[in-house]
């Protein structure tokens, strides 16, 4: 058996909301484990009973307990509309049209910094924020595009019109409100380069 990455951690969650880290043998609180993740490192987490992979519930549970501002950053409507749709809707949607509004927006955004860098003459090696954007939600593009390949074709959603023009609205939201965020990271970069100079 080969040995795991350094960068990858496979950690155990015992019944006593215990993790062991298998990985390097020791144990973790859910703040060392937040800490390893902001610092680069994957990893996966399997309930030691059980052995079911629960990884998502983990990374959940961290961000109801520890980084409760992310969860500001989620529109109300949005959430109560995830609670009251059933499971393959949710699905559907995450690989349908969140993908689809993740990329447009990555793109939009990756245009927009290369004008702003052309026209303020901006060195090329200055890192674009599309790229930070990009990195911090590749997890999720290729986490829904792994699980629908493997899945065979998408069965078609089974909802009302109703239901999917209200998706595509919660969508239009969702782009409304990353193009506002993606103005303010520009605005703040247009500041901090002005006192650079």
């Amino acid at each position: 058996m080969s040995e795991p990455s350094p960068k990858r951690l496979e950690i155990k969650k015992y019944a006593n909301r215990r993790y062991y880290d298998a990985t390097h043998s020791r144990h973790l609180t859910l703040e060392e484990i937040r800490a390893l993740i902001q610092q680069g490192y994957d990893l996966s987490v399997v309930d030691a009973k059980t052995c079911a992979d629960i990884t998502a519930q983990v990374l959940t549970q961290l961000i109801l307990e520890l980084d409760t501002s992310k969860i500001d950053s989620l529109p109300v409507p949005l959430l109560v509309r995830i609670i009251r749709m059933n499971d393959q809707l949710v699905k559907d949607f995450i690989e349908k049209y969140f993908n689809q509004a993740l990329q447009s927006f990555l793109e939009y955004q990756r245009r927009l910094e290369e004008q702003i860098r052309q026209a303020h003459g901006l060195p090329s090696t200055l890192p674009l924020v599309s790229a930070w954007t990009k990195a911090m939600l590749e997890p999720f593009s290729s986490a829904f595009a792994n699980r629908s390949a493997g899945a065979g074709p998408t069965p078609q959603p089974t909802a009302p019109p109703e239901r999917v023009a209200e998706l595509e609205q919660t969508v239009r939201t969702l782009q409304g409100q990353l193009v506002k965020l993606q103005r303010q990271v520009l605005r703040q970069a247009k500041r901090a380069g002005k006192k650079g100079r």
